[in-house]
């Protein structure tokens, strides 16, 4: 059962990240969360392929099929950076960016971590990819979080 009041992995937030320690994001883009602990989640940015196929052809794209099973956290096949490291500071607001409680189907999420976890430990990950923002960042970057009920 999931608990609506909590982040989960396998969830997907619509947010505006920092994807370099210096390059903000312009519109809101899915990410995956792939970890949750104590005070931070870390997330995997996903990304449609529809016109860049050609993004499957780096080792740190990881494709993901939104069919079999059609997922619901997703709505078109995707793909999943996986040469970057992106923490954020847990806050109660980054419940807001979720649009369904759903997760993406465990055989898929379990191989997507599974990758992403392989090659952080044996990649080189750049040092401008390794960001963690803190919910001050992540509320700047994205105001409507802020708002009492976004929904109305």
């Amino acid at each position: 059962m999931i608990d609506e009041s909590k982040l989960e992995v396998g969830q997907v937030l619509w947010l505006n990240v920092k994807y370099q320690k210096n390059v903000e994001s312009k519109v809101e883009h899915p990410m995956l969360i792939c970890r949750v602990e104590k005070k931070t989640i870390e997330v995997i940015a996903l990304d449609k392929t529809a016109g860049k196929l050609h993004q499957l052809f780096h080792k740190y794209n990881y494709f993901i099929n939104s069919l079999n099973p059609k997922e619901s956290v997703i709505f078109e096949d995707s793909y999943a950076q996986l040469n970057t490291k992106l923490t954020i500071e847990l806050t109660e607001e980054l419940i807001k960016a979720r649009k369904t409680v759903n997760k993406l189907s465990q055989d898929k999420l379990q191989d997507l971590i599974e990758t992403y976890n392989d090659y952080q430990k044996y990649n080189k990950i750049d040092a401008d990819r390794v960001v963690h923002m803190s919910s001050t960042e992540i509320l700047k970057l994205n105001p409507i979080l802020k708002q009492e009920d976004i929904f109305t």
